[in-house]
């Protein structure tokens, strides 16, 4: 499997990495990184969680890829391996932040999903050379990328002193939303949780909580973005084309029943508005 070194300014996903404390200098990866900036959410938690965490961990990792959202975590055992299989469930990207070299996985018995991350379209990646083996110190640095990539961070389930409070500690510090699901005030492993909403992380009882502040124009009952409307009647037939999810101009044309002189205005000015984004060949996505 090839292994791709990038700087994070190099990638416009892994940009967001430059304007966190400490950035790293390089990045390793296998598989796929996403080739723009999208909505993003960490989901972290203990290394032995409640059948409860487990739940909650794979209940959220695949709704939110169900949205498009990527899905990051570290790959440690646990709520990060079952976030990811979430995400893999529903067909989505996520992607692995390791605190060792991507050359191997670590844990072993997480490399099944390690490949399969790469596989279904996602990466595993690191800061640090790719024969570097997993030590203690180095899943504390990594909390800080797993963080950096996110624009919010999701905590399940964590002990009061847990190192999946990092990751939350390093989000606070970076400017992300900061999620904590509330647990028995009984459990150990709600400690965390329960600590960090005292403090004034958001309580998380939904998905909707999240998908709440990153998709804010969201339809509340397909939970898709709502399409976007124009004032000129043939715009707004584009629109309707391309929500329900038709892509190719010829297609759009034949299916609203214009001309193409009608349609090259009108997809112009929809470009112009920034309505629309190409992507390549006459075909078009909403933005």
């Amino acid at each position: 499997m090839e292994i791709n070194q990038i700087t994070p300014s190099s990638n416009p996903f892994t940009k967001v990495l430059d304007d966190i404390i400490d950035p790293p200098k390089k990045l390793f990866y296998r598989g796929n990184l996403p080739n723009e900036r999208l909505k993003t959410v960490a989901i972290v938690g203990a290394r032995k969680p409640t059948s409860y965490g487990k739940e909650i961990a794979f209940s959220l990792g695949k709704k939110l890829a169900e949205h498009g959202i990527v899905v990051v975590s570290g790959m440690a055992l646990g709520i990060d391996a079952v976030a990811h299989q979430g995400a893999l469930d529903a067909g989505g990207a996520t992607i692995a932040v390791l605190g060792n070299g991507v050359a191997s996985f670590y844990p072993r018995t997480n490399a099944n999903l390690g490949h399969k991350i790469i596989e279904q379209g996602g990466a595993v990646l690191s800061e640090y050379e790719p024969t570097m083996p997993a030590l203690a110190h180095q899943f504390l640095e990594r909390n800080r990328i797993v963080s950096g990539l996110s624009d919010a961070v999701i905590v399940v389930e964590a002990a009061i002193r847990s190192g999946t409070l990092s990751t939350a500690n390093h989000a606070l510090n970076q400017g992300r939303e900061v999620f904590a699901v509330p647990g028995n005030i009984t459990s150990p492993l709600s400690e965390g949780c329960n600590n960090l909403i005292k403090m004034g992380a958001h309580p998380l009882t939904s998905v909707d909580d999240v998908l709440d502040l990153l998709i804010p124009n969201r339809d509340a009952k397909t939970g898709k973005k709502r399409a976007p409307k124009s004032k000129d009647p043939i715009e707004n037939a584009i629109i309707q084309a391309l929500a329900s999810g038709v892509r190719d101009g010829d297609d759009i044309i034949k299916q609203i029943g214009i001309t193409v002189a009608q349609y090259n205005q009108a997809i112009s000015m929809l470009e112009i508005n920034d309505i629309i984004k190409p992507l390549g060949a006459n075909n078009w996505l909403l933005k």
